[in-house]
């Protein structure tokens, strides 16, 4: 909020504070008239105040003052007697009329001095401010003395002193009568007032639509934080799909490399297989009958046919030297041996 808007809100409150539809508002505006006005109406009520409190002087020289004596001395009586019929009920009876009808000028006056003591305002709106608090607590709070002094003095029962205390607050409504004639005669010497009512209600109006802008907006936000959460919720849902995914891609890559590795042993399987089959038939043909073959076969023949005849007189139950075992056992050595030889040249 601009420090503009602060400052005018400020003013409609203290217009408000002291009374829009009295004479003192002009108190807290820049019209020169408008000051001259309420500083008449103020002495003006003044002046008549102090009409009771010249009435109300113990002054027995002077014929004017209003004093009533109610203790009467008989002449042939040594005890005087107060004939006054004022109680205790007739002083509560002016006492709860004057604080009820005085009490909202009193708080009203103080509010608006308090209010004159915030250092944002300019030093003439804060005079302003001052003055007219000042004022109307003065005159609130004279107005009180003078209807307890004069009472006191003349009040001789009870109803006189309520219709005292009610010709007294009478003349505390001048300034609320003086402006009500000037509106009469010329609305635009009031239409500060007029001016404040406008914007008040403007204001009003305005508050009411940001109250209806606020609702909304709080409507909203609980709207957007309720969307939100839900995009998170499914946000995470996406996440733990995206891991899932990601997982079935890495298997899917082993599973492709396990192919591929199976396609690569299949083909050296037969590439080795078709390398042998050709291989074969060249070797065979290719290598000679030599005498050491020739006696490296004959060796294997008779080292088989050892181990069959030594294996059948086994079964048969019958029995052979150790001399004899070890022969045949180095044999077969002999000619596993010469298997490999070959095989080797083979290769």
């Amino acid at each position: 909020m601009s420090m503009d808007l602060i400052l005018k809100k400020d003013d409609l409150y203290a217009l408000s504070t002291i009374g829009k539809n009295s004479v003192y508002s002009y108190f807290v505006t820049n019209q020169v008239v408008g000051w001259l006005l309420a500083m008449t109406t103020l002495g003006l009520q003044v002046g008549i105040l102090a009409v009771f409190v010249k009435a109300s002087e113990a002054n027995l020289q002077d014929d004017a003052i209003d004093i009533q004596f109610t203790w009467k001395c008989p002449r042939d009586s040594d005890v005087c007697e107060d004939q006054g019929d004022l109680t205790k009920a007739g002083w509560a009876i002016f006492s709860v009329l004057m604080i009820a009808y005085l009490a909202k000028d009193v708080i009203s006056g103080c509010k608006l001095i308090y209010h004159s003591s915030k250092s944002r305002h300019p030093i003439r709106s804060r005079i302003r401010y001052f003055i007219g608090g000042l004022s109307l607590c003065s005159i609130t709070l004279f107005a009180f003395y003078i209807s307890t002094v004069y009472n006191k003095a003349i009040a001789t029962s009870n109803t006189e002193i309520i219709v005292n205390s009610v010709i007294i607050l009478f003349v505390m409504e001048l300034d609320e009568w003086i402006f009500s004639a000037l509106e009469a005669s010329n609305k635009k010497w009031t239409e500060h007032a007029a001016d404040s009512e406008s914007c008040s209600d403007s204001e009003a109006e305005k508050g009411d639509e940001i109250e209806e802008m606020k609702d909304e907006i709080a409507s909203q936000k609980a709207q957007i934080e309720s969307q939100q959460e839900e995009i998170t919720s499914q946000q995470g849902e996406l996440e733990i799909l995206r891991s899932q995914q990601e997982e079935l891609m890495l298997l899917q890559d082993q599973v492709a490399r396990h192919d591929d590795e199976v396609e690569m042993l299949r083909e050296a399987m037969k590439n080795i297989q078709e390398s042998l089959a050709a291989a074969a038939p060249t070797a065979s043909a290719s290598i000679p009958q030599s005498p050491v073959n020739e006696s490296a076969t004959k060796n294997i023949a008779e080292s088989e046919d050892t181990s069959t005849s030594s294996n059948t007189n086994t079964e048969n139950g019958g029995t052979t030297n150790e001399a004899e075992g070890k022969n045949a056992h180095q044999k077969d050595e002999n000619a596993f041996q010469m298997k490999e030889q070959i095989i080797g040249r083979r290769r």
